[in-house]
């Protein structure tokens, strides 16, 4: 793998599944020997390469022979987590952005403030594609999941930072939708709090 032009890291990640590097004009992320993590890696190389050409996501500039890292290109901006406020274009650039995805076919399991990144113009990137699902086929039933659990975070998104940018059906669907999720996610709390007290006891 060709190494990155600047010698030394400006930052690095590093958690227990994988290790982030990131130089002035690009990223080097290496994967663990967790459990997932080459399904992780695949899913990553396989989502920037069907999304290749669209305007805020990373471009890959090689991959690892060690089959555990793929070398990125840099998107220039701020982590939304970092930026006192969100503004409006921030948000209609992200939406935009997502919807160019899902056309695609990528899907995300989440979208995190941490992976959106604020360029100085207000105009939103997207970093961190392991856990993405890509469209295999139409009427994929994993992939039609995946698209409404991708539109649900980005409209929750919309309604914290830029509700204004959303119609009454998307609004009427966001509270549906927080509904189910927090009804279907119930017994799993009911669990952890069962194993919690036998843990106490």
């Amino acid at each position: 793998m060709s190494q990155p032009l600047c010698a030394t890291p400006v930052e690095i990640y590093e958690t227990q599944k994988n290790r982030v590097l990131i130089y002035e004009d690009r990223v080097c992320k290496t994967f663990g020997s967790a459990r997932h993590a080459a399904v992780h890696l695949r899913r990553e190389i396989e989502a920037l390469r069907r999304l290749a050409g669209i305007q805020g996501v990373p471009v890959i500039l090689a991959l690892g022979l060690d089959r555990k890292s793929v070398v990125m290109s840099r998107v220039p901006g701020t982590p939304m987590t970092k930026c006192e406020s969100v503004s409006e274009r921030t948000m209609a650039s992200l939406r935009s952005l997502v919807e160019q995805m899902l056309q695609r076919g990528i899907a995300r399991h989440s979208l995190p403030p941490r992976d959106v990144i604020v360029a100085p113009d207000g105009s939103a990137s997207l970093v961190d594609f392991e856990r993405s699902t890509r469209r295999l086929f139409p009427g994929d039933p994993a992939w039609i999941i995946a698209k409404g659990v991708t539109r649900f975070h980005l409209m929750r998104m919309l309604h914290e930072h830029a509700p204004q940018l959303m119609n009454r059906s998307e609004q009427r669907r966001l509270r549906w939708h927080t509904i189910v999720r927090a009804v279907l996610q119930r017994p799993a709390k009911f669990r952890r709090r069962v194993l919690r007290a036998l843990g106490k006891a």
